[in-house]
Protein backbone atom coordinates (compact mmCIF):
# COMPACT_ATOMS: atom_id res chain seq x y z
CA UNK A 1 0.00 0.00 0.00
CA UNK A 2 1.37 3.39 -0.49
CA UNK A 3 -0.31 5.74 2.48
CA UNK A 4 0.33 9.30 1.99
CA UNK A 5 3.12 8.75 -0.29
CA UNK A 6 5.09 6.53 2.00
CA UNK A 7 5.10 2.99 1.03
CA UNK A 8 4.09 0.16 3.49
CA UNK A 9 2.92 -3.53 3.79
CA UNK A 10 0.13 -5.13 4.63
CA UNK A 11 0.75 -7.81 7.28
CA UNK A 12 -0.01 -11.34 7.04
CA UNK A 13 -3.85 -11.88 7.65
CA UNK A 14 -4.39 -8.07 7.02
CA UNK A 15 -7.81 -7.22 7.52
CA UNK A 16 -9.49 -4.61 4.96
CA UNK A 17 -13.15 -3.25 6.05
CA UNK A 18 -15.27 -1.21 3.81
CA UNK A 19 -17.34 1.25 4.52
CA UNK A 20 -20.17 -1.14 5.47
CA UNK A 21 -17.63 -2.66 7.92
CA UNK A 22 -17.20 -5.71 5.67
CA UNK A 23 -14.17 -7.42 4.84
CA UNK A 24 -12.96 -6.96 1.07
CA UNK A 25 -9.92 -8.36 -0.43
CA UNK A 26 -6.88 -6.23 -1.31
CA UNK A 27 -7.04 -7.07 -4.63
CA UNK A 28 -9.71 -5.75 -5.30
CA UNK A 29 -8.89 -2.26 -4.01
CA UNK A 30 -5.35 -1.83 -5.97
CA UNK A 31 -5.22 1.46 -8.04
CA UNK A 32 -7.50 3.11 -6.00
CA UNK A 33 -7.86 5.94 -3.20
CA UNK A 34 -9.64 5.14 0.18
CA UNK A 35 -9.74 7.65 3.05
CA UNK A 36 -8.87 5.30 6.15
CA UNK A 37 -8.10 4.04 9.59
CA UNK A 38 -5.66 1.74 10.62
CA UNK A 39 -3.54 0.17 12.76
CA UNK A 40 0.19 -1.48 12.73
CA UNK A 41 1.44 -4.49 14.18
CA UNK A 42 4.29 -4.88 16.52
CA UNK A 43 6.22 -4.99 13.68
CA UNK A 44 4.91 -1.93 11.19
CA UNK A 45 2.93 -3.68 9.22
CA UNK A 46 -0.47 -2.48 8.10
CA UNK A 47 -2.73 -4.76 10.05
CA UNK A 48 -5.93 -3.62 9.94
CA UNK A 49 -7.98 -0.89 7.87
CA UNK A 50 -11.17 1.09 8.05
CA UNK A 51 -12.16 2.48 4.46
CA UNK A 52 -14.13 5.81 5.74
CA UNK A 53 -17.66 6.62 5.28
CA UNK A 54 -18.70 10.26 4.18
CA UNK A 55 -19.81 10.68 7.67
CA UNK A 56 -16.72 9.53 9.48
CA UNK A 57 -14.16 11.41 7.26
CA UNK A 58 -16.72 14.56 7.92
CA UNK A 59 -15.77 13.87 11.86
CA UNK A 60 -12.64 16.21 13.30
CA UNK A 61 -10.35 14.17 14.62
CA UNK A 62 -6.98 14.78 16.90
CA UNK A 63 -4.34 14.18 15.15
CA UNK A 64 -5.53 13.68 11.99
CA UNK A 65 -3.67 15.35 8.65
CA UNK A 66 -5.53 17.40 6.07
CA UNK A 67 -5.07 14.31 4.10
CA UNK A 68 -4.91 10.75 4.66
CA UNK A 69 -4.61 8.33 1.54
CA UNK A 70 -3.88 4.86 1.01
CA UNK A 71 -3.58 3.20 -2.65
CA UNK A 72 -3.74 -0.39 -2.95
CA UNK A 73 -0.83 -0.85 -5.58
CA UNK A 74 0.41 -4.72 -6.85
CA UNK A 75 3.73 -5.42 -7.85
Amino acid sequence: VLMDGTPARLSPGARIKNTNNTLVMSASLVGQRWIVNYLRDGQGMVHEVWILNAAEIAQPRPGRQTSTNIVFESD
